[in-house]
């Protein structure tokens, strides 16, 4: 299975959730590789220090590079080599986090109050309905955000609403039940190249978390999309793509005819 985390803020959530999620299928015996499409390479920094470390829970961490078009192929060495792959991207190289998009099985995007402006969102949902078109059994998952107080308990609830929101507005995207949490303790880890299911003592509230939100990627992975809803959610990428080319070319018409006037 090959599951993307997208988004386009610059905190290291994205990268924690990917690391977390990557250990915990090492876990279970499987081979796993977790590929680093981002611009701060919060993973592949993480994979460096968890190799020094010489980590109990084994798993492969890797750039892009090279890979977009072993991704596309099933018959690839990585697609077949490695059960599950985890990609962190966070959109900063295009055709990088294109070709992640159009090999994924499940795409989770996790959202909170700090994930990034209602622009960069927009921008998420349109890319999201346009390669659709390239990989029409795309499963998206939004999965809510929460930080923690320095006294255990969630800091607010404004998470929630922003992540409703990113789901309702994605054709055929779910809310994962499973809230996760961002833990005093996370950056952390991330430092050391540990994870959750690596310390100790274990933070069994996050370690359950994790466990929980891929029991839910599983199943959305494995959820048969009802006809009428795949054709809604093509039919829209269509037209969101017409209106956006109709825009461009009424631009650069306006742009020509002002050019004129001014001659």
């Amino acid at each position: 299975m090959i599951i993307t985390i997208f988004s386009e803020d610059d905190s290291t959530k994205r990268s924690i959730l990917a690391a977390s999620l990557a250990t915990f299928c090492a876990q279970q015996h499987r081979k796993v590789l977790l590929i680093d499409a981002t611009s701060l390479k919060y993973s592949l920094h993480w994979g460096e220090r968890r190799a020094a470390a010489d980590a109990r829970i084994k798993l492969a961490v890797r750039g892009m590079e090279g890979l977009p078009s072993e991704l596309e192929n099933p018959l690839s060495y990585y697609r077949s080599h490695f059960q599950d792959i985890v990609i962190d991207t966070d959109g900063s190289d295009s055709w990088n986090a294109d070709s992640a998009l159009v090999a994924t099985d499940v795409l989770l995007v996790p959202v909170g109050s700090r994930s990034g402006d209602l622009k960069r969102r927009e921008n998420l949902i349109q890319r999201i309905e346009a390669l659709r078109l390239f990989n029409p059994a795309l499963r998206v998952l939004v999965v809510e955000l929460q930080a923690i107080s320095a006294f255990g308990d969630a800091a607010g609830a404004e998470g929630s609403s922003d992540a409703r929101v990113f789901s309702d507005k994605v054709l055929t995207a779910a809310l994962a039940q499973t809230v996760i949490h961002e833990w005093l303790e996370d950056n952390r880890l991330l430092q050391q190249g540990q994870s959750v299911f690596d310390s100790e003592p274990r933070n069994r509230r996050a370690v359950a978390e994790i466990e929980a939100l891929y029991q839910e990627i599983a199943h959305a992975r494995d959820l048969r999309l009802e006809a009428c809803a795949y054709s809604l959610a093509i039919l829209h990428a269509i037209q969101r793509r017409t209106l956006s080319n109709e825009t461009a070319e009424a631009d650069l018409l306006s742009g020509a005819a002002a050019g004129g006037n001014r001659n």
